[in-house]
């Protein structure tokens, strides 16, 4: 109002009333358009029909990743083909600190350590599950070996059809007397009580594999003994034989009883790293080697 100077006060007054009465009036319609009813349309309908419907919930479909079964070797395998093989993440992380701490998968029946092994997975898997000839104990092998022998004695007595009774019993020595484990064959460690052809084949073929005995009590980790044995053991005082860790490779180191994947892998870092090896107090200074280890490899290895 103040921009209308030339209007008198009656004038202003009235302009005044006339801006009420017009806002009170558009207001007032307002009012009414929205309490009047009006007629719906097909889209309106259609939307609070759909509006009155339950709400379903959103499922997000989620990309499955293809499982493939193939041959593998749980000791190379990296993270990609576990995953191919159907493995979750975290049971892949289980694996490579399985052989972190372990070194190695010896047999297939080790891959059971895996966390949460689901009995679909370990039916699918055994078939594949590959362990390479370095990996494997020396018992492994002779077993196989022990087996391949009796399958084909079975069929020798079968076509002799010569009864088992008939075979002479293997003499055993008696009280006080031993035998020389570092020189005996497998016929005379049967003649110590409590040692058949199984364990005298594992004992000899883990005396030639670790180069030696130096005390009778390595006989033990060929293969389960009873202690009563050890008293019909002597060790002859022979110089094992060693291996030369300046000049072998890590596969070459491996076959060593007393030595692991990761041990072997050390050596081999630093002879790349800083050079030859001097003397086994040095690997004393390397990952993975124990008091206990620098001891039991002591007699079997050299650094010329």
């Amino acid at each position: 109002m103040k921009r209308l100077p030339t209007l008198t006060p009656r004038q202003r007054r009235a302009l005044l009333a006339l801006e009420w009465v017009l806002l009170l009036g558009i207001v007032g319609y307002s009012i009414w358009k929205w309490q009047t009813p009006r007629d719906v349309t097909e889209e309106e309908e259609e939307r609070r029909e759909w509006l009155s419907k339950p709400a379903k919930p959103f499922v997000y479909a989620e990309k499955e990743e293809a499982v493939e079964s193939f041959p593998f070797d749980p000791n190379v395998a990296d993270s990609t083909t576990l995953l191919r093989l159907g493995l979750s993440k975290w049971q892949v992380r289980s694996i490579y600190r399985y052989r972190a701490k372990h070194g190695r998968y010896s047999k297939p029946e080790d891959f059971m350590n895996v966390p949460h092994l689901t009995n679909e997975q370990w039916e699918r898997l055994r078939p594949y599950i590959r362990i390479s000839t370095e990996y494997q104990y020396v018992e492994s092998a002779v077993s196989v070996e022990e087996e391949r022998w009796q399958a084909q004695e079975a069929e020798r007595r079968e076509a002799e059809e010569v009864h088992e009774d008939s075979f002479p019993k293997q003499p055993k020595i008696a009280f006080g007397q031993t035998i020389d484990i570092n020189l005996a064959d497998t016929s005379q460690l049967k003649m110590i009580p409590g040692i058949g052809t199984k364990r005298a084949a594992r004992i000899v073929a883990y005396r030639r594999q670790l180069g030696g005995f130096v005390k009778v009590e390595q006989a033990m980790e060929a293969i389960e003994l009873p202690d009563s044995v050890l008293k019909y053991m002597t060790v002859s005082p022979v110089e094992p034989t060693k291996i030369n860790v300046n000049k072998l490779s890590v596969q070459q180191m491996m076959k060593h009883p007393y030595l692991s994947f990761y041990q072997a892998e050390v050596i081999w870092e630093h002879r790349q790293n800083k050079g030859e090896l001097q003397s086994i107090d040095e690997l004393s200074h390397l990952k993975y080697f124990k008091a206990t280890d620098l001891d039991r490899l002591r007699p079997y290895i050299s650094f010329e």
